[in-house]
């Protein structure tokens, strides 16, 4: 590599000699490249101003005042005429400088006053023998959250020092050929130049442009295939990017020397594959990662993920468990380290919950609120799971936070006006289930428990509205056909009736061969049904069934087939109020009523119950 010819300039020099002499601290110098930051520079500089000794700023063709505020801040201003390489200004500027080692900046990076600390505290440590370059902690603050990852802003002032690379320049590959040790910290900068998707897709855009461009001439330069791979998945070009990534990935060398650049390749192609939902070709990679690299969480992370969506649910917990037991380190990409923590935990809320173990899901859904990164999601499933244990107002505080967090879905007003339902709470219930129907008139949940509510209320005309919507969605619903056929009793729409009874065999797979010769026939028939949906598990839609067969036409079978069903709390006792109402509808039948009397007597003395004479 060319040796470059440094001149020290000016007072930096003289300062400089004397102050290692005196008190042997090391002189720093701030390197910039910008144009038109008249409405950053300033905010950049001023706060680290007390720790340099110099700040050297290349402008690359501002027409704004930006090069008189640098140059009334005390900078050392140079020209540069723009060629679209990042390198060739960053090496200009590295050119000028006089200190004995370099920190850069963008004119939107950010220091904050602790981080200003840190600074000082390193440069009272940087050894004489410029033998290390130090990587720092990029905040990177963008429209859709924060995201962090190493960078080296802090380096030796030797000849080596050397950016490669018109876009996503970098220095590190030099300096560790070099011989110089590289140092991780914890100092934050803040990078403030992604806060809407418009910048973000133009400088994605235009990188990847540069990137292409530069691989023509350097076809094996494994960094530009590695940072054109990250450009074009930034792009959701996830299959062109893995073409590159593989040719990192496929490279012995880099293995061998730098074996952190061919880990978070291989991490970032799993996760492409992911994003492409081919989670068995990431498996594949993450797994062999895994016995190369061990006690890395990201990678166990993403691993977990997709075993997770391959529905191997134990495999996915023991993986997503042993990530969330190592450190999330930072790397040489952006990463969201909260979201990636909420992610984990999540995953093992559900992949806990698809095993049909929903204690340890909730535990895990709570965990994941401490990570304060897409909470609705979270009151989302443990409403889920509120549903699930019939715990019905866990389930609707839970969902009202899922709506206030953000997840103001169809869903969960669906959802949410279900927990208020099984409340007794009608008139909020319908309420969530309109808003839900507003936002999205096909939310089928919302249609037909709707239309139950309408039913209860005994306002057949809105709930028969709901429930030929709901039909004509999903044509094979049983709850929905066998709805419509209590509402076409009512209305003595007999020929209607007959017809759901006929589809409802059908979808059932039972046989059709119906010959009603009358109502004790069709009665006999919605037994049949409710049979079927009781050896299903269908318990609600079986009660239905047999509430329906003893409306048509009351018989012992059917009052102790709903006695037998009704066994949830409030179940029974609201059953058995609506099978005095049926009764109470044929009173004047007295031989028909004789035996399910005897029966419901019976019912009531076992339960002790309050009876009702019906002859």
């Amino acid at each position: 590599m060319a040796k470059r010819n440094r001149k020290k300039k000016g007072k930096m020099g003289r300062k400089s000699d004397s102050f290692k002499r005196d008190n042997r601290e090391m002189t720093l110098s701030l390197c910039m490249i910008v144009k038109n930051e008249a409405g950053n520079i300033e905010r950049c500089i001023a706060p680290i101003a007390p720790v340099l000794d110099e700040v050297i700023v290349v402008d690359t063709g501002s027409t704004d005042n930006t090069k008189e505020i640098a140059e009334r801040l005390g900078a050392k201003v140079f020209d540069f005429l723009w060629r679209d390489d990042f390198s060739s200004a960053r090496n200009e500027s590295v050119r000028h400088a006089s200190g004995d080692y370099i920190i850069w900046l963008d004119a939107d990076d950010r220091v904050n006053p602790d981080e200003v600390k840190k600074i000082k505290q390193l440069k009272m440590m940087l050894p004489r023998e410029k033998n290390r370059a130090f990587n720092v902690v990029v905040k990177s603050e963008s429209f859709d959250g924060s995201t962090l990852f190493h960078q080296l802003r802090i380096f030796p002032n030797i000849n080596e020092a050397v950016f490669e690379g018109r876009v996503h320049e970098q220095i590190f590959q030099n300096l560790k050929r070099a011989g110089i040790e590289l140092v991780q910290t914890d100092i934050i900068v803040r990078h403030t130049g992604y806060c809407d998707a418009s910048t973000v897709l133009m400088k994605a855009e235009r990188n990847l442009d540069i990137i292409l461009e530069e691989l023509k001439r350097s076809p094996d330069n494994l960094m530009f295939h590695f940072n054109a791979a990250r450009s074009l998945a930034g792009m959701n070009q996830q299959q062109k990017a893995i073409e590159h990534m593989r040719k990192v990935m496929d490279n012995r060398k880099i293995r061998e020397e730098t074996p952190q650049i061919y880990l978070e390749a291989g991490i970032l192609m799993g996760r492409y594959y992911l994003e492409m939902g081919e989670a068995g070709l990431a498996e594949s990679i993450l797994r062999d990662l895994s016995h190369q690299f061990s006690e890395h969480g990201l990678l166990y992370s993403y691993l977990g993920e997709s075993l997770f969506v391959e529905e191997k649910y134990h495999e996915a917990i023991k993986m997503l468990k042993r990530a969330t037991e190592y450190p999330l380190e930072v790397n040489f990409f952006p990463l969201n380290l909260d979201e990636i923590r909420f992610h984990q935990h999540f995953l093992l809320g559900r992949a806990y919950g698809e095993i049909g173990r929903d204690d340890p899901a909730g535990k895990m859904f709570l965990k994941s609120l401490d990570f304060h990164t897409k909470e609705h999601m979270s009151f989302q499933e443990l409403g889920v799971l509120g549903l699930k244990n019939c715990q019905y107002e866990d389930a609707a505080q839970y969902f009202e936070e899922a709506v206030e967090k953000g997840g103001d879905s169809d869903k969960n007003y669906a959802n949410l006006g279900l927990a208020y339902w099984k409340m007794n709470r009608s008139d909020k219930a319908k309420t969530c289930f309109l808003k839900a129907l507003e936002m999205n008139p096909e939310r089928l949940e919302a249609l037909t428990n709707l239309g139950h509510i309408y039913m209860s209320a005994k306002d057949y005309e809105k709930a028969m509205g709901c429930f030929v919507k709901a039909k004509a969605i999903t044509p094979d619903l049983p709850d929905v056909r066998l709805a419509l056929s209590s509402i076409y009793f009512e209305f003595r729409e007999i020929e209607l009736m007959v017809a759901e009874c006929d589809n409802l065999l059908n979808v059932l797979g039972l046989p059709r061969d119906i010959m009603v010769n009358g109502f004790e026939d069709l009665a006999h028939f919605y037994c049949i049904i409710g049979n079927n949906l009781a050896g299903q598990g269908h318990r609600d839609f079986s009660l239905m069934a047999y509430q329906l067969s003893l409306k048509i036409f009351p018989t012992a079978e059917a009052l102790q087939k709903i006695v037998t069903e009704a066994t949830a709390p409030g179940l029974f006792a609201a059953s058995l109020e609506e099978i005095r109402e049926i009764l109470a509808q044929h009173k004047d039948n007295h031989s028909m009523l004789e035996s399910v009397g005897k029966a419901l007597e019976e019912i009531q003395f076992n339960t002790k119950v309050p009876s009702t004479s019906f002859r």
